[in-house]
């Protein structure tokens, strides 16, 4: 699947989130555990997310996953641990969406790297997931939409 690469800038952005280390055959399980954890906070302090789930990969390795779960919210609210709130900063990112199912978004994530070190373009922080469309919302994997993208230096 050729993928298009664009270079986006992200406005500073309110999250809810809940972090978490793992192996990379329980991240589904995290996220059946984790997301209805930070959605129960958005909910309870009387507020809707202001866009679908995500997923920051702090460390992927064969043996260790550090992850972070969670939703854009408009504005701060009060959290319970272990979900927080916190704001990410603006920064521009190299981005591209995958469609199908996850076990093929290694392939996006790979298109990046390469549109990375042909640009010279150099990761700022870690990777980032955006689920557009999951199976929350379609059961057929072949309609996923997932934007993979890296946070870069200018």
């Amino acid at each position: 699947m050729p993928y298009e690469i664009e270079v986006k800038q992200l406005p500073d952005q309110y999250v809810v989130s809940a972090r978490t280390t793992t192996t990379q055959d329980k991240i589904g399980e995290m996220f059946g555990e984790l997301l209805p954890q930070v959605d129960a906070e958005i909910l309870n302090a009387g507020v809707r997310p202001a866009g679908p789930a995500f997923a920051i990969y702090h460390e992927f390795s064969d043996d260790r996953v550090d992850m972070e779960l969670g939703f854009p919210v408009a504005e701060p609210i009060a959290t319970n641990e272990p979900v927080i709130g916190r704001e990410l900063p603006a920064t521009a990112a190299a981005v591209t969406f995958h469609h199908g199912p996850y076990t093929s978004l290694g392939d996006a994530y790979e298109a990046v790297q390469a549109w990375m070190r042909e640009n010279t373009r150099t990761a700022s922080g870690p990777p980032w997931e955006v689920y557009w469309v999951g199976p929350m919302d379609d059961q057929d994997s072949a309609n996923w939409k997932t934007e993979v993208g890296f946070p870069i230096q200018e």
